[in-house]
């Protein structure tokens, strides 16, 4: 009995101190999370390039361990790329803060944004608001209304005053100073992004700003532009059709397409840089069935390296899954035989071939007509059908003959001496 006790005092010690060490962790853990932000800086139009500076914002956080803050000083922009970033934040799980600096602004799009955070912090001179939708049709201004409407519940807690202001951002195209929003409660007071630091207890920021690309694809982004490209993709793909063999437009307008379906919001990330790949394998192939290792081999592995690395940066946690790693070993795996088959070729083009005279000269064939030394007939040597004069005696069809001499396209034969025995 007394080692029955003993046993079950010492696993209770074990089972303590696991816990305590377990705690202590997660305590570390927590602490550890808290004093690390990204900021994401929202000071251009909110369009596709907005929804990837985000994501990729978003993933940093997720690999850190890091709450966000969105840095908003922004216009506004397009009701489908806000939709997309408030779903990335919603999706995300993080703890995720609005902040709009001291003179910025967080109207129309970006006022959508801001409500899908657990805070706003405004700082003086900054205004918020003026999302009523362009066209305000009133199926558009419904859902806009309501968009509002259901993020204001969350961040306000039912709190039907701040709700009520939250549409009529949508409804009356209202717009909150700095002081109208921290009387009403809609926003907290901060001097400077310093004192937001201090606030949340951040000691480690990371910004998160536009890349060269994000700015490429918000160009795409814009209607005007992202029509043009669709309309200049499906006409290359047409001129490919009236050419004589493979030209290459065909893949640089199903890219144009791709990008416009993208910007359009169509089609979304994943499927963007699988498409990019495929495009990428098309040229390779290309490349493999043609002679020489030229412009299409080296796009279609430029295109595959880049839609794998993109496949790969957009995991959440850094971690290669299945999918993408599949698809960088496919990728390494046919750009090695694209240099093994660039080598090989390479070989084949060093070896120098004989002039046609060369080879002419000395070779032998069949006479296919009568031919004298003035009046021309027609042999056939290497394989072709030649216009031929005899230098010596008439000779007969059927006869071979031995290429003597050549001027231009005219062959001068004589008789072939079969060898003796």
């Amino acid at each position: 009995m007394v080692n029955i006790s003993g046993r079950f005092l010492r696993v209770l010690i074990v089972v303590f101190v696991l816990s305590a060490v377990f705690s202590s962790v997660v305590y570390t853990a927590t602490y550890s999370s808290r004093g690390k932000a990204v900021v994401i800086e929202l000071t251009s139009t909110i369009d596709g390039g907005a929804v990837e500076l985000v994501r990729r914002g978003v993933n940093e956080a997720l690999r850190d361990g890091a709450l966000v803050i969105l840095y908003i000083d922004t216009y506004g922009g397009y009701l489908s790329a806000a939709d997309s970033i408030v779903k990335l934040v919603k999706d995300s799980g993080l703890e995720v803060y609005s902040y709009v600096p001291p003179g910025g602004k967080a109207v129309s799009a970006g006022s959508l944004i801001a409500l899908s955070s657990v805070k706003i912090f405004m700082s003086p001179a900054s205004v918020i608001g003026a999302a009523e939708p362009s066209p305000s049709d009133e199926k558009t201004l419904n859902y806009v209304r309501g968009r509002f409407r259901s993020l204001a519940e969350e961040i306000f807690k039912g709190n039907e005053t701040l709700i009520k202001v939250a549409e009529s951002f949508v409804t009356e195209n209202r717009v909150l100073t700095y002081d109208e929003a921290v009387k009403l409660g809609f926003a907290e007071p901060v001097a400077n992004f310093e004192e937001l630091r201090v606030r949340l207890g951040v000691a480690e920021v990371t910004y998160v700003r536009q890349s060269l690309w994000e700015s490429f694809i918000s160009l795409f982004s814009s209607p005007v532009v992202s029509s043009l490209a669709l309309t200049v993709g499906v006409l290359l793909i047409f001129v490919e059709l009236l050419q004589a063999g493979f030209q290459g437009y065909a893949i640089a307008g199903v890219l144009l397409i791709i990008l416009s379906l993208y910007a359009m919001s169509i089609i979304p990330v994943n499927l963007l840089f699988l498409l990019v790949m495929l495009s990428g394998m098309v040229l390779l192939l290309v490349e493999i069935f043609t002679p020489g290792f030229g412009a299409f081999g080296i796009t279609g592995i430029i295109l595959m390296g880049v839609s794998a690395y993109e496949l790969i940066r957009s995991e959440p946690f850094g971690i290669p899954s299945s999918t993408p790693l599949v698809i960088a070993l496919g990728l390494s795996m046919l750009a090695g035989l694209m240099l093994y088959v660039g080598y090989e070729a390479g070989k084949v083009r060093r070896i120098k071939q004989k002039p046609l005279r060369d080879r002419l000269v000395g070779s032998e064939g069949i006479a296919k007509t009568k031919i004298t030394p003035t009046e021309s007939g027609v042999v056939h040597v290497l394989g072709e059908d030649w216009t031929a004069f005899s230098v010596g005696p008439t000779i007969e069809p059927n006869e071979k003959v031995k290429v003597v001499d050549v001027k231009g396209l005219i062959l001068y034969v004589d008789k072939a001496i079969s060898p003796s025995m």
